[in-house]
């Protein structure tokens, strides 16, 4: 068992995470929901008190719950998804929002952006 007194740090990555909600510059994108991919990557103090500093399920209920239903740009929900990682578990978040099959010519499967914040604690 993990010493209590004992500071360990490390990264927690969860990827993956599907969030169904609107998302696209252009009109058309908007009408249904679609799949958008969230990865996170989180370093930090791994654990307080003797557990775990980031509960990955609590993490996932904030995302499902704590950003909006509709969004023009990746960049905006990524921001969104940082401020709220922010203001409820310390350490350094970096977050990246894919969409998946925008309407470019030539296709793509994917355009992702990753955005980073906090600090290691």
């Amino acid at each position: 068992m993990v010493e209590e007194n004992r500071r360990l740090t490390g990264n927690l990555s969860l990827e993956g995470i599907s969030l169904a909600l609107r998302l696209g510059a252009l009109p058309f994108e908007r009408i249904e929901p679609r799949r958008v991919l969230v990865d996170l990557e989180w370093t930090g103090e791994v654990f307080r008190s003797g557990k775990p500093v980031v509960d990955y399920s609590l993490v996932c209920s904030a995302l499902k719950n704590g950003v909006e239903t509709e969004y023009l740009f990746i960049e905006e929900l990524a921001g969104d998804i940082l401020e709220l990682l922010e203001e409820r578990w310390p350490g350094a978040w970096t977050v990246t929002v894919g969409k998946m099959f925008p309407p470019v010519d030539p296709p793509m499967e994917r355009a992702s952006v990753s955005i980073t914040g906090g600090y290691a604690t």
